[in-house]
């Protein structure tokens, strides 16, 4: 017992030690976790009270949720979002609730091209009026949580949103399992969509009134003409990150079927759930690197760097070891094919992370136009690939060439970094790239080797008695990583 006290004591003063960009990184990756572990928990439940087709149809529709929302919102809350909480610092409740505006007036605008065109789009998404409109009220009030989010996390303040953002994915997760439960069996996919919808609506829609009453400012035409003409340039980049994220599963839908693309879907969102990990550690950094750039301290980052992506591909790797664990318990048997789709996308979360990271480096001197050129290279190869790749291949193909269009981004966006450390810091170098790519040739070398150990349960074991021994000799090393990362204010 006296152990254990004294256990806790020392935990919390390390806690209390930690600098704020630490404390609020560390909170902001529980979160992230608490919210995909209740999508993680859900879906086996989904998987099973829905049919493959339906869960399917469900997966396709999200997908184009994330595609209109890029079109309706700019993702003016993402890397524009912190130059604006860094330029407006004396004004950041207006800056919020102005941009909020700025995006459902963009919306209004799509839901009157939607009216003039309804027949085709209806026919596009495979959906009716009344759910297509949800589908514009969801995206505007989640838009309006994640403007107060990035608010909160810019400034560090973690306490309020983690209830927030936990609480959302909770109802929005639960809820529909209620609604497919009481309605007949037909109209599972239905119940899912709509229930979802309505549940981010009532939640997200508080918070957009909360942003309305605080900032007091629907319109401001200095800060929609600044944000949007920030954006704008970014609206390519964004659209083909989507395109690389999510167009696989739209044409597997359209060139095989609604069952292989639910298999595909079940594959993806267990990689992706470590897809948060490295979004969380990037939402605690890119403030840091700002700061560290503007004071023209450049010294301990590329240590900092090393230690993220070190981390990380150890991470992957675990998730690719267990990936056959994973999908049993993720969704049952008859979504064991997914299995061979795991290690190529998990991979792809490392050169993911390598885009955010280098990007904040061009978000930060305002270079838009290499993100986009980027971005566009990415997507372009992306369609191209899948297309040919699922023709020959079938459903399976799209991981992989997920995998390759990855790649080419992120070793893009090392090339315009580096253009950008030469024209604007004189050559210095802010990351350690040798490093960098050799863990990311490592990792890409052990997805490949796993894929042909699957069916070997010793040697999969073999392999992760192996990482826990060279964790355990080399201990010093990773807990001084781990120092170095989240006493990186410091």
């Amino acid at each position: 017992m006296e152990r254990l006290l004294h256990l806790k004591k020392v935990f919390f003063e390390k806690y209390r030690k930690m600098s704020a960009p630490a404390k609020a990184g560390l909170w902001f990756t529980i979160c992230g976790f608490l919210q995909k572990g209740i999508a993680f928990l859900t879906t086996p439940i989904f998987t099973r009270i829905l049919t493959t087709e339906q869960f399917g149809i469900v997966s396709v529709y999200n997908t184009w949720v994330e595609v209109i929302s890029i079109l309706c919102t700019f993702n003016l809350f993402y890397g524009g979002f912190n130059n604006g909480m860094r330029d407006y610092k004396d004004e950041r409740d207006k800056y919020v609730s102005a941009i909020q505006g700025l995006i459902t007036m963009m919306t209004v605008g799509w839901i009157c091209i939607y009216f003039i065109g309804r027949p085709f789009f209806n026919d596009l998404l495979e959906q009716k009026t009344p759910i297509i409109l949800l589908m514009f009220a969801q995206i505007v009030c989640s838009a309006a949580l994640s403007l107060w989010a990035g608010r909160e996390r810019f400034e560090y303040r973690y306490k309020t949103l983690v209830i927030i953002t936990v609480a959302n994915t909770f109802f929005a997760s639960t809820v529909p399992i209620i609604a497919i439960l009481l309605t007949t069996e037909d109209n599972g996919a239905n119940a899912r969509i709509i229930t979802q919808a309505i549940t981010t609506i009532c939640i997200c829609g508080m918070v957009y009134i909360h942003n309305l009453i605080k900032g007091k400012h629907f319109f401001s035409a200095q800060l929609w003409k600044t944000a949007f003409l920030f954006n704008l340039p970014l609206l390519p980049h964004y659209l083909s990150t989507m395109i690389l994220n999510h167009s696989d599963r739209i044409m597997i839908g359209k060139m095989v079927g609604s069952s292989e693309a639910a298999i595909y879907s079940v594959a993806y969102s267990a990689a992706m759930i470590l897809n948060i990990l490295s979004t969380s550690i990037n939402q605690s950094f890119a403030p840091w690197i700002y700061g560290e750039i503007e004071k023209k301290r450049y010294n301990k980052i590329p240590a900092v760097g090393n230690a993220m992506f070190a981390g990380l591909a150890l991470v992957l790797m675990m998730l690719i070891i267990f990936a056959p664990e994973c999908i049993f318990l993720f969704a049952g048997r008859k979504y064991s094919d997914a299995v061979k789709i795991i290690p190529s996308v998990t991979s792809s979360l490392y050169f993911l992370f390598m885009y955010q990271i280098f990007a904040n480096v061009e978000f930060y001197y305002k270079r838009n136009k290499f993100i986009a050129y980027a971005s566009v290279m990415g997507a372009v190869t992306n369609l191209v690939l899948n297309y040919f790749g699922i023709k020959l291949f079938g459903y399976i193909a799209p991981g992989y060439t997920t995998l390759i269009c990855y790649i080419i981004f992120g070793i893009a966006h090392y090339i315009f970094m580096r253009r950008i450390c030469n024209e604007e810091l004189n050559g210095i170098r802010l990351f350690d790239t040798r490093f960098i790519f050799l863990t990311a040739a490592g990792l890409v070398l052990f997805s490949v080797v796993m894929v042909f150990v699957y069916p070997y349960m010793l040697i999969r074991y073999s392999i992760l008695l192996i990482f826990i021994a060279i964790l355990i000799i080399k201990r010093k090393t990773v807990m001084g990583h781990i120092k170095m990362f989240m006493n990186k204010e410091k």
